[in-house]
């Protein structure tokens, strides 16, 4: 038995939680005990405990916050016999901590972002990084030549719960039977292009009247940037006129059955470009959640996306930024049944070949192993520690 230790840089929940609470939930026990620290409370602590998983809060509001972090940290490790540390993200903290600590880590590169030197000194001293596309491998080794061997590439996983239900839109929202709901998923955050997608409604609302619009996701509570982005939205869908015809939903706990209820899922995710660097889409968790329950996808042709998405065969893909494109994509699908039933098929299909959970955990656990034996104790006779488990 061995004891993991993994680490959230959040405790709300986005797709790089989900797919941290997919890994949780599949895990061999057998094999591995596992236990959690969070950097913040939220949703994501309650769902972990739910997995009797045991999970930590270490949120230091000190002047020397970070150091502080570590400090906890090593503890944590040493208390606890940790053999290996899964950080969900890339954090030069908990990196530190395990590597004064001589336990193993890997980190998961979900994103892609502005890197800078603390993501560098994680990814060096990393035995490996996990990346969920080779687009965020490009990106990241664009800046720091070199780490390639570094990454290995194990693309997300999705779990659809079954027999899916469609969530009640349309009751909720008292809409008529007969509307088409189009809408879009995901975090509340600049890079996830809405605007686009609310100028596409405009557009689309001239040509098929009977069609209604979501945004589905919430703000991360305290983000400053993402409550002035979501306040953006609202005033861009008011100066449109199209108050009565898109809604803002917030967060919703069953997504997949509301992702069920849509007729057309819409991912109009950017590229942000700025002087530190880049932040766009590394994957593009909710593409491969709505092929897998059989919505037709209209994704942007950038990142991970592409990597997901064969254009015109599992989905669509359009050019950022470009509110015509995702108009006159949604339209070839609505007027085309054929293409639309080969189209969710085709996604369908490439869900099971490449993005379960079964797959996903084979190959994570594979790198545990592999890493674990290199590990000098890996073998150890030390009948307390082989027998000890995370609390």
């Amino acid at each position: 038995m061995r004891n993991i230790l993994y680490i959230s840089l959040f405790g709300q929940i986005g797709g790089g939680e989900v797919s941290l609470l997919s890994i949780l939930k599949n895990l061999d026990r057998s094999q591995f005990s596992p236990c959690v620290i969070s950097y913040t409370d939220g949703p994501l602590i309650k769902r972990i405990q739910e997995l009797n998983i045991d999970v930590s809060i270490f949120n230091s509001h000190c002047f020397l916050k970070d150091l502080m972090v570590i400090i906890r940290i090593i503890r944590y490790i040493k208390k606890y016999r940790i053999d290996l540390l899964h950080v969900n993200s890339l954090d030069m903290r908990s990196g530190i901590a395990a590597y004064l600590s001589g336990v193993p880590f890997i980190g998961h590169l979900r994103v892609i972002f502005p890197f800078t030197w603390r993501d560098c000194l994680f990814v060096g001293l990393s035995r490996k990084v996990i990346a969920v596309s080779k687009a965020v491998v490009e990106e990241f080794t664009k800046r720091f030549v070199g780490y390639k061997d570094k990454f290995i590439i194990i693309p997300n996983a999705v779990e659809a719960p079954g027999p899916i239900v469609p969530a009640g839109l349309r009751q909720e929202y008292s809409l008529n039977k007969d509307v088409l709901l189009i809408g879009s998923v995901g975090r509340i955050d600049p890079w996830k292009g809405y605007e686009y997608f609310i100028e596409s409604a405009y557009l689309l609302k001239k040509e098929i009247p009977g069609a209604v619009f979501f945004i589905i996701g919430d703000i991360f509570i305290g983000n400053q940037a993402e409550e002035d982005y979501l306040t953006y939205l609202k005033k861009r869908v008011s100066d449109l006129n199209m108050r009565e015809y898109f809604y803002f939903t917030g967060f919703k706990e069953n997504i997949f059955n509301v992702i069920a209820a849509l007729d057309i899922l819409v991912i109009p995710s950017i590229e942000i470009k700025s002087k530190k660097g880049l932040k766009t889409e590394g994957f593009g968790r909710i593409a491969i959640e709505g092929m897998a329950i059989g919505v037709p996808v209209v994704a942007s042709d950038i990142g991970g996306l592409r990597e997901i998405i064969e254009d015109g065969v599992s989905g669509i893909l359009v050019q950022s930024k470009n509110p015509e494109a995702i108009k006159e994509a949604v339209k070839k699908i609505l007027s085309d049944a054929d293409l639309r039933d080969s189209i969710i098929s085709e996604g369908i299909k490439k869900v099971e070949q490449f993005y379960t959970v079964q797959r996903q955990l084979e190959l994570i656990t594979g790198l545990y192993i592999k890493i674990l034996i290199r590990d000098s104790d890996y073998f150890s006779i030390d009948i307390m520690k082989k027998n000890s488990r995370c609390p």
